[in-house]
């Protein structure tokens, strides 16, 4: 009885270690003048905006911040995501409070930053959600704006995230800079899923780089236990009665499981 007692003890301890409290990502959902540029007519916004609804109704993530979408496209998210609402372009689920929202001023033009505070199960963190430009002073300028914005909106020193794009890849300043300052939880979770880089341009048969361009960056005070890539596909069919499988953005969510300080 007594091994049995222990056991369950120790069971629980280690489901406590490993406790999850957290799922916040990061989602480039390309606008339906971008979504021009790349791929096909199965591509549009149209086809694929269900196939997004239901891949995260189906992972219930808490926080998604959303990048390239507009007005229009987030209005068609939340109506059949019912159980989330929007705060700008930040997604959140209904069981977590907005206690307030914003945007970061004077971003380089080209770049944007909004953030939202939020409260899950008493505790209050924040997410500031970027979007950065591919010129590289741009991006570096605007690196330096989210940098000093964080520490000025963030006055109580709570516990933190900085999702988006940084309009290039982890090789580059903006990256680097931003990584020393926070934790990359792609490279900080012991539990990674995630063997292609974060850009497709719907092209599933395109020899993919490793690169990096979607990120999650956790305060240091909070416990990363988990990464990875959402891969959903769909089919659609074409007119000559075939099938084809393709991608629901030019880019992969990019999402984390952390617990919270």
């Amino acid at each position: 009885m007594k091994k049995t007692i222990s056991f369950i003890i120790i069971a629980l301890m280690t489901c406590s270690t490993f406790a999850q409290n957290l799922f916040i990502g990061s989602f480039y959902v390309t606008t339906t003048d971008e979504e021009k540029l790349y791929g096909d007519g199965g591509d549009k916004w149209a086809t694929r905006r269900n196939i997004i609804c239901d891949m995260f109704n189906f992972e219930q993530p808490d926080v998604v911040g959303l990048q390239s979408v507009t007005e229009a496209q987030i209005s068609n998210l939340t109506i059949r995501m019912s159980t989330y609402k929007a705060a700008k372009d930040i997604l959140y689920s209904k069981t977590l409070e907005l206690e307030d929202s914003g945007q970061v001023s004077e971003m380089p033009e080209g770049s944007t930053c909004f953030w939202a505070k939020l409260k899950k199960e008493g505790k209050t963190f924040y997410v500031f959600n970027v979007c950065f430009s591919t010129d590289s002073s741009i991006a570096s300028a605007s690196t330096t704006r989210i940098l000093a914005a964080v520490d000025e909106i963030n006055t109580e020193t709570l516990p933190y995230f900085v999702v988006g794009n940084l309009g290039d890849n982890d090789k580059k300043t903006p990256y680097s800079r931003l990584s020393t300052r926070y934790q990359d939880c792609y490279k900080k979770a012991p539990v990674v899923s995630a063997e292609y880089g974060t850009v497709n341009n719907f092209d599933l048969e395109a020899n993919h780089s490793a690169d990096r361009f979607d990120f999650v960056f956790a305060s240091k005070n909070v416990t990363v236990n988990a990464y990875g890539q959402l891969q959903y596909a769909y089919y659609t069919r074409e007119s000559d009665g075939s099938y084809k499988r393709r991608l629901p953005s030019t880019h992969f969510p990019v999402m984390a499981k952390v617990t919270l300080p």
